[in-house]
């Protein structure tokens, strides 16, 4: 709401429930706590529907609310970073030199660049969505997963964080005994 009251200024409240696709309850009860903390003012109190812009505190205020949503996504990240590198540095240690990814979406994505930081060879990736087999995904490219054996892998790693038991259920009955099954 605040990076729509400083794009567009002299905003209304319907229109701002528009643009923001939310409700003139919500955006009335925000202004309101915005008013009172001098975030926002209204234009011209003479004219109704009133017309509202952001302030300089507004602004201050806005930017304090990006930098913190940034430290925390940044944060959260690294943590989620920190926690593949270990758990690949494990199994490594462990003698896996060789891996399958299961799951080809942003946990892929993220897990892939720290695998081959770690001299891991990623011989394959595998998604239960048909839709992605045959598509690339930089130098991969997506199978199903009934082609895991044939990639003879060390490991598959399982790169998705919420449907990591039910993919352990789907797998483990065909892997070759000497496959390890990983969850990140």
């Amino acid at each position: 709401m605040l990076e729509e009251l400083d794009r567009c200024a002299n905003v209304s409240q319907r229109s701002l429930a528009e643009r923001l696709d939310t409700g003139a309850s919500r955006i009335n009860r925000q202004v309101r706590e915005f008013l009172e903390a001098g975030y926002v003012e209204v234009v011209d109190a003479g004219v109704k529907p009133f017309a509202y812009r952001l302030t300089r505190e507004g602004r201050e205020y806005g930017q304090r609310l990006s930098h913190q949503h940034y430290r925390s996504v940044f944060g959260d990240l690294r943590g989620v970073r920190d926690r593949i590198t270990r758990r690949l540095r494990d199994i490594q240690g462990g003698g896996v030199r060789s891996v399958v990814f299961y799951g080809s979406g942003d946990v892929m994505e993220l897990t892939y660049p720290l695998a081959k930081s770690l001299g891991l060879d990623v011989v394959g990736l595998v998604d239960d969505d048909a839709s992605k087999h045959g598509s690339a995904k930089g130098s991969m490219v997506v199978g199903p997963p009934n082609s895991i054996n044939e990639l003879e892998p060390d490991a598959v790693v399982i790169t998705t964080f919420r449907h990591a038991d039910e993919i352990r259920g789907k797998i483990d009955p065909g892997l070759r005994p000497s496959v390890t099954l990983v969850e990140l």
